[in-house]
């Protein structure tokens, strides 16, 4: 009949016991036992892991006393490893595998200070079945531990989410950023007002992955002269826009009725208008004719669009302003039709012919 062999086995998953007192696993034997947790208990008075080993001591005594002395009876302490779990449990498994090799069990007596680390049950039944779960805890409930294990595990989670950790941690980041700033220029009266627009602009971004679509947008435009174009038109947009704002108030302040205000407007401001997205596309359409691609022809049609646009609103300024009559507006009307007509079927004919010469 085979001799029966129960290891009694005490899991520090975490290492606590390497870390805070340098001592290696597997620690095999009672009085190896004794001096690791003596230690650890001396290093950290607080450690649970130390009155597990204890326990797992008391466990080796009970059963020494318990079974037959036909029965051999050993105690080890497994340490995984401090970093991440899967690093541990294979610490632990490799530690297990040495043990093993060298006492041979028959079965075990796992010996706890937790829920955390009965994970590693699935490793131990490798080398030999379960014949105990003892459970050591100072001062806790069963529930709390659980309801610790499970926090950790959901923080880790999503620690590891770049989604939910910018809402979790990058929104209240930008929060405090903004009002250290209103803080130091003292504007802490328009606070929320900030703090509004902030989460506001975060949760529509969320919602409609607005960076997704900004960043097919910048791809649209191109990576060298068609990204340095509509950097150069998105800035001539921003000035047009703010000289247009300013221009509005001062004409306002004026005297001078919304109507003319709008006429004075479309004449100053929409050949810049016009100018800053005829570069942002020109510069596009340079960089795919450059590669040879056929779409470089919408980028340009897009351009004659653009100044189809401006002949007409520059023309209804002029109308509303009185400086030319009904029949001339639509004479400039009929014109900027056909120059956006003809520049679309140039495009057609352009794209048939670049086709026949090789161009995707």
């Amino acid at each position: 009949m085979e001799e029966e062999r129960v290891l009694i086995v005490c899991v520090d998953r975490d290492n606590d016991l390497g870390v805070k007192t340098g001592i290696k696993g597997p620690v095999i034997g009672r009085e190896a036992n004794l001096e690791a947790a003596s230690k650890l208990a001396l290093a950290d008075p607080t450690e649970a892991d130390a009155n597990a080993i204890f326990g797992a001591i008391k466990v080796y005594d009970e059963a020494r006393s318990i079974f037959p002395g036909s029965t051999r009876v050993e105690i080890v302490t497994i340490t995984g490893d401090e970093g991440k779990e899967l690093q541990a449990d294979e610490e632990i498994n490799r530690q297990m595998d040495e043990v093993a090799r060298i006492f041979k069990p028959t079965s075990i007596v796992l010996v706890s200070d937790g829920a955390d680390d009965e994970l590693v049950i699935p490793i131990l039944m490798k080398y030999a079945p379960i014949r105990s779960v003892r459970r050591v805890i100072v001062q806790q409930s069963r529930e709390i531990e659980h309801t610790y294990i499970l926090i950790k595990r959901y923080f880790e989670k999503l620690m590891r989410s770049p989604s939910s950790r910018s809402i979790v941690l990058g929104l209240p980041g930008a929060i405090l950023i903004l009002y250290g700033l209103f803080s130091l220029i003292e504007f802490q009266k328009y606070l929320y007002i900030g703090i509004s627009i902030l989460a506001g602009l975060f949760f529509l971004e969320k919602g409609f992955s607005l960076k997704e679509a900004m960043m097919r947008g910048i791809s649209y435009f191109g990576r060298h002269v068609g990204f340095s174009s509509l950097i150069i038109g998105l800035i001539g947009l921003f000035l047009t826009i703010s000289l247009s704002y300013t221009r509005a108030l001062s004409l306002a302040s004026q005297g001078y009725p919304m109507e003319l205000i709008i006429a004075r407007l479309l004449q100053e401001t929409s050949s810049f208008l016009a100018l800053s997205l005829a570069i942002m596309f020109s510069g596009s359409s340079i960089e795919r004719a450059a590669e040879r691609r056929i779409d470089s022809l919408e980028r340009l049609m897009v351009t004659g669009i653009i100044i189809s646009f401006w002949i007409a609103f520059y023309s209804i300024g002029q109308y509303l302003e009185g400086i030319i009559g009904l029949l001339g507006l639509m004479i400039d009307l009929l014109g900027a039709l056909i120059f956006a007509i003809s520049s679309f079927i140039l495009t057609l004919r352009l794209s048939e012919v670049l086709r026949g010469r090789g161009w995707k």
